[in-house]
């Protein structure tokens, strides 16, 4: 097992990369990433630990920065959702299931009701869906961040997604 002390100065290092990011912010969520590195680190993939490590720490930087620009803004009924190369909004994402209104009042409820749904799924898919969606991982990339298959996390992904929008018509009728 890798310590992953040792290494605190790559954080730092790529940190700095990151001008106009708070410097702070910038170690504590790379710092996120080389726990996670040190937690996944195979050896026997042939890579050196801080070559793997650098790619977790800039890649949970990155997720930071997405995640505090959501929050600065808020996050729109717009937001675009990559499914393995077919890109749509949450609107178009709901309309799909046929209960879609033009009205942004409508419009607005339907994203509450979708991130309700959201809000509701266990920890592991949360993850999942955050990672799929938000984050705009491949299922591949997910099943190496998670070390599992990505046949799998196909498979997890679409009873999620039957479970969400299972929560969305509950929603819906009531």
């Amino acid at each position: 097992m890798v310590n992953a002390a040792e290494h605190l100065g790559l954080v730092r290092y790529i940190a700095n990369k990151y001008p106009n990011m708070d410097f702070d912010d910038a170690v504590s969520a790379g710092s996120l990433g080389l726990v996670k590195a040190a937690n996944t680190f195979d050896e026997s993939k042939g890579f050196k630990f801080a070559t793997y490590a650098a790619r977790c720490i800039n890649n949970e930087i990155l997720m930071f920065i997405r995640c505090e620009k959501k929050h600065r803004h808020g996050l729109s009924i717009d937001f675009a959702i990559n499914n393995e190369g077919e890109e749509y909004n949450a609107a178009e994402f709901t309309e799909e299931w046929g209960y879609y209104d033009d009205t942004s009042l409508e419009r607005e409820a339907e994203f509450m009701d979708l991130r309700t749904a959201v809000s509701k799924l266990t920890e592991r898919e949360r993850q999942i869906i955050e990672l799929r969606y938000y984050g705009e991982k491949s299922q591949k990339q997910v099943a190496d961040f998670l070390g599992i298959s990505q046949s799998y996390i196909s498979r997890l992904e679409r009873r999620i997604l039957k479970k969400l929008k299972g929560k969305l018509n509950e929603n819906h009728q009531h």
